[in-house]
């Protein structure tokens, strides 16, 4: 607890010299500022960065709280910019559009279904992650919670989109939800997030299997 204690005091000045955070951050800037030009709709826009603008307040505010690797930040960053790239396209056709449309044979626009299986994906690692650090759960439990919590997440961010279209905007409704006319897309958007969270665990455990047997050799 005191090693981890200290590692959280010296965050600040480990920070300073995190070279590859820095890249990270810059990279994101320039992406972000790209894809701010010119999007399909700017009101819609803003909606979609609401969730950018929130993500980042919630890293800055706990980065001296939760002691995450470069890796973490890394998946972070990743999801943050397919979330950008969709945000400038209000989720509407884009070139992987394209390509996934002849890919799959199908007529729907399938970015937005690609991210919401990226959030599963690549957040599932960052929260199990935090949860090391803050619980004392088992390793099982830890990949079990964590794909709960995704889950849940992915939920609520439903029920927000549904809010901010209902309160904020409901002349752009569909728009701004996405669904394409498909009944059921709210319960696949969730549905991909979990998959995407299982088989995040399902790779953590695999390397750290071979991470225990490189050790139990030497």
């Amino acid at each position: 607890m005191r090693e981890r204690a200290g590692k959280w005091l010296g965050k600040e000045q480990m920070f300073a010299s995190n070279r590859p955070l820095h890249v990270m951050i810059i990279v994101y800037l320039v992406i972000w500022i790209w894809m701010a030009v010119s999007p399909y709709s700017r009101f819609d826009w803003v909606l979609e960065n609401l969730l950018i603008w929130a993500a980042l307040i919630v890293l800055v505010g706990t980065y001296k709280r939760f002691w995450i690797s470069n890796l973490s930040y890394g998946l972070i960053g990743l999801f943050l910019v397919l979330h950008t790239v969709g945000a400038h396209y209000s989720y509407n056709e884009n070139v992987v559009d394209v390509w996934m449309k002849l890919l799959f044979h199908s007529q729907r626009d399938n970015f937005d279904r690609l991210v919401h299986f990226s959030f599963g994906l690549l957040l599932a690692y960052p929260i199990r992650e935090v949860m090391s650090a803050c619980t004392t759960l088992s390793r099982r439990w830890l990949s079990v919670i964590t794909c709960v919590i995704v889950l849940a997440m992915g939920a609520f961010y439903e029920l927000i989109e549904m809010w901010v279209a209902l309160l904020v905007a409901p002349e752009i409704g569909i728009l701004f939800l996405g669904t394409q006319g498909d009944p059921w897309d709210t319960h696949h958007d969730m549905e991909l997030a979990l998959y995407g969270s299982i088989i995040a665990m399902c790779v953590t455990a695999f390397m750290q299997r071979i991470k225990q047997r490189e050790a139990g050799c030497r």
